[in-house]
């Protein structure tokens, strides 16, 4: 008797959680009392890292964490608040797990994650150049352009078409 695969298998198109998605079967269901309070805790974070109230954004986004598990985004997004706290060493540990966690990822949201990240660990080191590299290869995926406006990368070509030309 053949036994039939489950829902979670990737027989039937389940397959594991991808890392954009949080990488968690266990999200609450919306409008679940964990789902509000990682929503009102985000969006609380938005607001207190625009007022550069970037302890209180981090508070926030850790309070979110444990209410439900942070999205890859949102782990991006708070080693971006560690960065700007000047805790480096914490920023670059996170941005490094996060490159790990995405490396050999398969949809483009992830891939264009994995080179801002590798991005943001080639600006931590002096001297290295390999941002540049990162952000051409960013630019050329196609993937949500809100993800690429919440976390933008800019390309030394770019750079290069700002800059006007002496009269």
């Amino acid at each position: 008797m053949r036994s039939t695969p489950d829902k979670s298998s990737p027989e039937r198109g389940g397959g594991p959680p991808t890392a954009v998605e949080g990488g968690h079967r266990d999200k609450p269901p919306p409008f679940s009392p964990k789902r509000f309070a990682y929503v009102w805790r985000m969006l609380r974070a938005f607001g207190a890292e625009r007022k550069g109230d970037f302890d209180r954004a981090l508070q926030l986004i850790d309070e979110a964490a444990e209410a439900m598990p942070l999205r890859v985004s949102d782990q991006v997004w708070r080693a971006l608040i560690l960065l700007r706290l000047q805790r480096t060493r914490d920023a670059h540990l996170a941005f490094d797990r996060l490159r790990q966690l995405l490396k050999g990822s398969s949809t483009p949201e992830e891939r264009y994650l994995f080179h801002y990240c590798t991005a943001m660990l080639s600006e931590l080191q002096p001297g290295s150049s390999q941002w540049a590299h990162e952000a051409k290869q960013a630019n050329a995926i196609n993937c949500r352009s809100s993800l690429k406006a919440r976390f933008p990368l800019v390309t030394t070509d770019e750079i290069y078409d700002r800059i006007k030309p002496r009269r």
